[in-house]
C-alpha cells in the first residue's frame, strides 16, 4: 500500500476524483505534485449543494468521466495491441 504507482499527469484545468464525487465519495487515490502548483480542493457537502441548486451541472460531470473513461480504455486497447504487434513481429522474424 505504500508503494508509488503513477497514473498520469494532471495539466491546469482538470478535474480529477469525478468518480468519488458523481458515486458514493471514496477516495480513490492521491495526488503528489513533484513540481510547486496549485488546486483547490471542493468540500463534498459545497458540490452536493451545487448539484441540486444545477442539476444540468451532475450531467455534464458525468459526461466528463464517461470521456475519461473511454480515453483511458482506448489507451489501454492501444498499449495492448502494440504489445502484441511487437510479440509477433518478434516470432515472424524468428
Amino acid at each position: 500500500m505504500s508503494a508509488r504507482l503513477a497514473l498520469g499527469m494532471s495539466r491546469a484545468g482538470d478535474l480529477v476524483e469525478l468518480a468519488a464525487v458523481l458515486g458514493d465519495g471514496t477516495h480513490t487515490y492521491t495526488l503528489s505534485a513533484q513540481i510547486a502548483g496549485s488546486v483547490v480542493l471542493l468540500p463534498m457537502e459545497a458540490l452536493v449543494q451545487a448539484f441540486e441548486a444545477h442539476p444540468p451541472m451532475r450531467m455534464r460531470l458525468l459526461e466528463e468521466l464517461a470521456r475519461e473513461v473511454s480515453r483511458g480504455y482506448d489507451a489501454s486497447c492501444q498499449h495492448r495491441m502494440s504489445r502484441t504487434r511487437r510479440r509477433s513481429g518478434q516470432v515472424s522474424a524468428a
